[in-house]
């Protein structure tokens, strides 16, 4: 087998300082909206468990599986803050950039 031919690629991007800013707070601006909707799924999540959401149709779970939700929602909540603080310090080292 040969190797492969590679062009000399020499690619000039054009990027300012106040684009690469501008690109970084938007991207903090989408994975908070991410999170957002994540917490909206696990409250879904819990309303419907709890027969309390309007396509349960009024039926509640056992004891048991609203433990296990309850349970899974804390896990999944608890990386959602681990991400948000992450987020926060992404935010604060790019306002220092400005």
């Amino acid at each position: 087998m040969s190797m492969p031919n590679i062009p000399d690629i020499n690619p000039q991007v054009g990027i300012t300082r106040d684009d690469a800013v501008n690109i970084i707070l938007s991207s903090i601006g989408m994975e908070e909206l991410s999170l957002a909707h994540i917490v909206n799924a696990e409250a879904e999540k819990i309303q419907f468990v709890l027969g309390t959401l309007e396509t349960a149709h009024g039926v509640a779970a056992s004891m048991d599986q609203i433990l296990a939700v309850n349970k899974s929602s804390g896990k999944m909540l608890r990386d959602v803050i681990k991400n948000q603080m992450l987020l926060s310090m992404k935010l604060e080292d790019t306002i220092d950039l400005v």
